[in-house]
C-alpha cells in the first residue's frame, strides 16, 4: 500500500485507514507502546467473570496489566477468565465476592494486595438488573440492586483507595448503564441506585486529584442485543472489545488529564 505520491504507507498508518473505512476501532497490538500504557499496574475488575467484565480483564492484560477477577459466586467462570488471562502473560487471580457486602470487599482487597502487592486500576463494574413496577417493588428489592449498583462502587472504592493514595498514583472506573439517562419501565431501583455514579465520580475526582488519582464514568450502550438498531446512529450494537478499550485507555497514563468525566460508549445512542 502507498501514499498519492508513492511512497509505502506505515503499518500503523495502514491499519488506521482500514480502521476508518470499516467504521471500527483497530488497534495494532505489535506497536509495544499500548503494552507499556498499563505494564505492571495491577488491575481489579469486579463483575468480571463473563460478558463485558471479561473482556475488560482480558484487554488490560493484553496491555501489560496483572489482573484481579472478581465474581460474586460463580468460581468456574473466575478461573476461566484468570486462566485466559495468564496465558497473555500477566499474573492473574481469582476472587469471589459480593460487593454489596462490605465485609466480604474487605476480605477480596486484602487478598489481591497480600497476593499481587498493589491495585493500581479499579474498574466497579459489577451491577444488579431486575424489573419490578414500583408499586409492586418490595423494600428488599430495593434494598438487593442498590447494594451492588451502589454501595458496591462505594465499598470497593473505599477499600483500595488508601493503597492508591500510598503509591501516589490511581485509576478509578465506575459503569453504569444508559437506562440510567432515558429511563426504562419497572426499573427505579435499578436506573436511580447506578445513577449515583454520577455524583460519587464527580465528588471523588476532586477530592482524590492531589493524590493523582483519577476517577470516571464510563456509560455502556446496547453489546448483546437491541430491539431497535435505527435508535442507535452507528446502526448496531456494540463489540464489547470496543468497550475494553475504553476502560485500557482510562486506565492508563495517556489519560492522565482526564478526570471527573462521563463517557457514553454507545454508537451515539444518547437520549436525555
Amino acid at each position: 500500500m502507498t501514499t498519492n505520491t508513492g511512497k509505502p504507507l506505515s503499518r500503523r498508518t495502514a491499519l488506521r485507514n482500514m480502521g476508518a473505512a470499516a467504521a471500527l476501532p483497530l488497534v495494532d497490538r505489535t506497536d509495544s507502546s499500548f503494552r507499556r500504557a498499563v505494564e505492571g499496574k495491577v488491575a481489579l475488575v469486579t463483575g468480571s467473570g463473563r460478558n463485558l467484565g471479561r473482556a475488560a480483564v482480558l484487554e488490560l492484560a493484553r496491555q501489560g496489566a496483572n489482573v484481579v477477577v472478581n465474581a460474586r459466586s460463580n468460581r468456574a467462570e473466575a478461573d476461566a477468565v484468570a486462566r485466559e488471562a495468564e496465558a497473555l502473560g500477566v499474573r492473574a487471580i481469582a476472587l469471589l465476592a459480593d460487593v454489596g457486602d462490605e465485609q466480604q470487599v474487605i476480605q477480596m482487597v486484602d487478598q489481591a494486595l497480600e497476593r499481587l502487592g498493589r491495585i493500581d486500576i479499579l474498574i466497579n463494574n459489577a451491577g444488579f438488573r431486575g424489573s419490578s413496577s414500583i408499586a409492586a417493588m418490595s423494600t428488599e428489592e430495593w434494598r438487593a440492586a442498590t447494594a451492588v449498583n451502589y454501595d458496591g462502587p462505594f465499598f470497593c472504592t473505599r477499600a483500595v483507595v488508601p493503597g492508591m493514595i500510598s503509591n501516589g498514583y490511581g485509576r478509578i472506573i465506575t459503569v453504569s448503564g444508559l437506562n440510567s439517562f432515558h429511563g426504562r419501565p419497572n426499573w427505579s431501583h435499578v436506573c436511580s441506585s447506578k445513577m449515583g455514579a454520577v455524583g460519587m465520580t464527580r465528588a471523588l475526582a476532586v477530592e482524590l486529584a492531589p493524590n493523582n488519582i483519577t476517577v470516571n464514568h464510563v456509560v455502556p450502550g446496547a453489546y448483546v442485543a437491541h430491539p431497535n438498531l435505527s435508535q442507535i446512529p452507528l446502526g448496531r450494537v456494540g463489540l464489547p472489545q470496543e468497550l475494553a478499550n475504553m476502560y485500557a485507555f482510562l486506565s492508563s497514563e495517556e489519560a492522565s488529564y482526564i478526570t471527573g468525566q462521563t463517557f457514553h460508549v454507545n454508537g451515539g445512542e444518547v437520549r436525555y
